[in-house]
């Protein structure tokens, strides 16, 4: 039976409320997607500072016997930090993390070793935990600003416990900022730090002197360099979320969009149904009253 044009009617009013709302959150998240970028842009200057000075020391023969450094002979006990949002509504953005997430989880034990679980966003705590994942530790506070702050006490008893060697590697599942159409997510090594490789090693043996000495260098900017990794991931988380959403959110606009296009032609047709039936039953009415 086809529809009436009151439930049509209620049809497109409900489909308009919708694309409001969809719109203004799509207007929302382009807004807060500029400033996540900005964040991103505005970390990667003092990251590649850090990952330069770094280069230079270990290219310039240094000692590296620094423990954030130690790489072990065995690693038997893993840290999967998982990096997701604390709300949906951004398409398969927190899908795509926890599906990576799980698949490192397999891939760590079917190498035998402990893995330890930890997860920052509601959305990956909940969904690790539905699905048996024993999470040792969540963070849910983090807001769509991060600070320094929250990635220094994220971070901290991490690396607390790397030293105490109760960890012998942390690896980190956050989705990469390539540019606003790329976000992928990605899988990284965090502890034990790897110098990143530095062009001209030879020449920067013999030109290099450091003063204070390399070790003291590298102890004061070790830890600094694992807190700013973790504050550019957690931007890079950030901005990503926003770009989801409002990518999901621009979807579902356009998508109200042509529903009600579509509901409009509907009652348009509808409406002229009725009317063609009430004059046929007008000029059927006619020709008994004649006979």
């Amino acid at each position: 039976m086809a529809e009436q044009p009151k439930e049509i009617r209620k049809r497109i009013k409900s489909v308009v409320s919708t694309k409001k709302i969809t719109k203004t959150m799509e207007l929302v998240s382009t807004s807060k997607m500029k400033r996540a970028q900005d964040r991103v842009q505005a970390a990667a200057p003092y990251t590649a500072k850090l990952e330069e000075i770094i280069s230079a020391i270990a290219a310039g023969g240094a000692s590296l016997a620094l423990p954030l450094l130690e790489k072990r002979e065995q690693v038997k006990n893993v840290l999967v930090l998982l990096l997701t949002a604390n709300r949906g509504l951004c398409g398969g953005f927190n899908a795509n993390l926890v599906r990576l997430a799980k698949l490192t989880v397999a891939e760590q034990k079917q190498l035998g070793r402990n893995v330890r679980l930890e997860v920052v966003g509601k959305k990956g705590n909940a969904t690790m935990r539905f699905q048996g994942y024993q999470i040792e530790r969540a963070v849910m506070d983090v807001s769509d600003r991060p600070s320094f702050e929250d990635a220094r006490r994220i971070i901290q008893p991490i690396v607390e416990l790397f030293l105490k060697k109760e960890v012998d590697e942390v690896l980190v599942v956050y989705p990469h900022w390539k540019s606003l159409a790329s976000q992928p997510p990605t899988l990284k090594k965090l502890l034990p730090i790897e110098p990143p490789a530095s062009e001209g090693a030879s020449k920067a043996q013999t030109d290099i002197i450091f003063s204070p000495g390399a070790k003291e260098i590298l102890e004061d900017l070790l830890p600094r360099y694992v807190t700013q990794t973790m504050y550019t991931l957690l931007a890079m988380n950030s901005a990503g979320e926003q770009v989801a959403r409002r990518t999901a959110m621009k979807s579902a606009t356009d998508n109200a969009s042509e529903m009600i296009t579509h509901l409009t032609r509907t009652l348009n047709r509808a409406r002229q149904a009725l009317i063609t039936q009430e004059i046929a039953e007008i000029v059927g009415g006619a020709a008994a009253l004649k006979k």
